[in-house]
């Protein structure tokens, strides 16, 4: 076998290890303890590394522990006499591991005396060159993917269909190969070919997928597609938000489902099954589009389709994929044979809100930038009253379903219920001000010097930065990721009339007690 440790750290003053480091742990009656037994010694908090070479380094020492066990139950830090043997390509400075290059290795933890007798851990490191992959529709998913390409440096490609959520002009080039803002499908397939070149091309990259939950197939035209395996990648299918609680699991949330869920599973088990091996029908070899055909129909032809999209949890059950979620413990089946697929699942609870919260100062100021957020500017223009704050929100049209005559009384019991705070209105990014037709919603709005904020930035952003703002509006996904006890009304006929995923959190007291404003009878 190759030799691969070259050099030795020490990282104590001592040059042998002697008794004497072991009598201060005497048993009480002036008598010295017997000499350490190294089978005796235990070395722990070698967690396994695996680290992107350009970008990341470790403490070598962190969390790691020597520790003699006397036969009589006591114990003794050995830590001060841990010496490290690092491999070839790794250097220590100010106790942080660095490698120069891509590979697996293992670093070497031992305890020894002046016998040489010794004690030998391993810890197992891993080196690549990582790659982040963000391909993305909806603002949910684009800002779950904003507050990830903030908090690493690992080289990446973006596509997202959402234009104008994120500036990318904030994005660095020499770390970004690829960013396009308001992607086509013809987009994204050429982000899947550059992401199959980088594989071919360097055998030590490896790729870390972020979907939306709706684009789940592109797992399956990217990588399955161009034979790159499991073991290179992973996937996080990012949600949608209310898509993901109610269209794509509501068939599965009552009694007597677990043959609706075999079925989809089928399909799923058999489109990756073909995927795997390559049986694909190629439509254009120049721009890659292909698809899998099982039981008559076409999967992948159109990266939207969503012929895969209602399976995200079938697919977080594999082992290098998992989906992001906000509140995945209300993904709840009334059928057991249901609920035991779904706690097979990968489905780590992702607070968007959390996220942001545990980024550093420097982080946050670059997560705003991206996201087009001025925070002086909107204190000045926004926020520059005294006093408490609420802000109203849209919907897709403006008014909703509601007539203008209908919407504007709507606003005008709001306004006074609420009087003394400053109302802001933040409409939903297709309906930015009232139209010639809604003439009284319009002057509703004049009159009581309501501000319009900008539609195009996410009300999820406004929200994080001015954490005591009040909220209320039309029922959507943003009510998900807000901080919770801030929502204090919906404009809709009652809890009944919420959407899935916000009925449940109704229930579960997470609104707190919200009043509901409707047309009147």
């Amino acid at each position: 076998m190759k030799k691969i440790y070259k050099r030795i750290v020490c990282f104590t003053a001592a040059a042998v290890l002697s008794s004497v480091a072991f009598t201060a742990c005497g048993n009480g009656n002036g008598s010295s303890e017997p000499q350490p037994d190294y089978n005796n010694i235990v070395i722990s908090g070698l967690e396994d590394v695996f680290i992107d070479k350009d970008t990341e380094t470790f403490d070598i020492m962190d969390g790691v522990t020597a520790t003699y066990k006397y036969e009589n139950g006591k114990e003794a830090s050995l830590g001060d006499e841990l010496r490290v043997v690092l491999p070839e390509h790794a250097s220590v400075d100010d106790g942080r591991v660095t490698f120069d290059a891509c590979g697996d290795y293992e670093i070497s933890y031992y305890v020894n005396d002046a016998k040489g007798n010794n004690t030998v851990a391993k810890r197992s490191v891993k080196v690549r060159n990582i790659y982040n992959c963000y391909w993305m529709c909806a603002t949910l998913p684009v800002l779950y993917c904003a507050l990830d390409i903030v908090s690493n440096d690992y080289k990446s490609m973006l596509t997202f269909t959402r234009a104008d959520t994120l500036n990318i002009d904030e994005l660095d080039d020499d770390r970004f190969l690829y960013k396009i803002n308001g992607a086509s499908n013809a987009d994204l397939r050429e982000a899947w070919r550059m992401t199959a070149r980088i594989a071919y091309e360097d055998e030590w990259s490896y790729f870390r997928l972020f979907m939306t939950d709706v684009y789940s197939q592109s797992e399956v035209m990217s990588m399955m597609r161009y034979k790159i395996p499991s073991s290179r990648y992973e996937v996080k299918l990012v949600s949608d938000g209310g898509f993901t609680y109610g269209s794509a699991f509501s068939a599965y949330r009552g009694e007597n489902t677990y043959s609706a869920w075999q079925a989809n599973k089928k399909i799923y088990d058999a489109v990756i099954d073909k995927a795997l091996r390559n049986e694909f029908t190629v439509v254009d070899g120049d721009t890659g589009n292909a698809y899998i055909e099982y039981g008559g129909k076409k999967f992948g032809t159109d990266v939207a389709d969503g012929s895969l999209a209602r399976m995200g949890i079938m697919a977080a059950q594999r082992d290098n994929v998992e989906l992001w979620c906000n509140y995945p413990e209300t993904l709840v089946s009334a059928d057991p044979k249901v609920m035991a697929e779904v706690k097979k699942a990968h489905m780590p609870k992702m607070s968007p809100k959390d996220m942001y919260a545990n980024l550093t100062d420097a982080q946050k100021e670059k997560f705003l930038a991206l996201c087009n957020f001025d925070k002086a500017e909107f204190d000045e223009q926004y926020f520059a009253e005294e006093g408490k704050y609420l802000i109203i929100t849209g919907t897709n049209g403006f008014t909703g379903s509601l007539t203008d005559a209908e919407f504007a009384d709507v606003l005008s019991r709001i306004i006074e219920d609420y009087d003394g705070y400053n109302i802001l209105y933040k409409p939903h990014p297709k309906a930015l001000e009232p139209t010639d037709s809604m003439p009284q919603t319009a002057a509703v709005i004049a009159d009581n010097n309501i501000k319009i904020l900008p539609g195009r930035l996410p009300m999820e952003i406004i929200s994080w930065v001015y954490g005591d703002v009040e909220l209320g509006g039309f029922d959507s996904s943003l009510y998900m990721a807000v901080p919770q006890g801030n929502t204090k009304f919906f404009i809709c006929n009652g809890k009944d009339a919420l959407s899935e995923i916000s009925k449940q959190l109704y229930n579960d007291g997470a609104f707190g007690s919200p009043e509901f404003y409707w047309k009147a009878a």
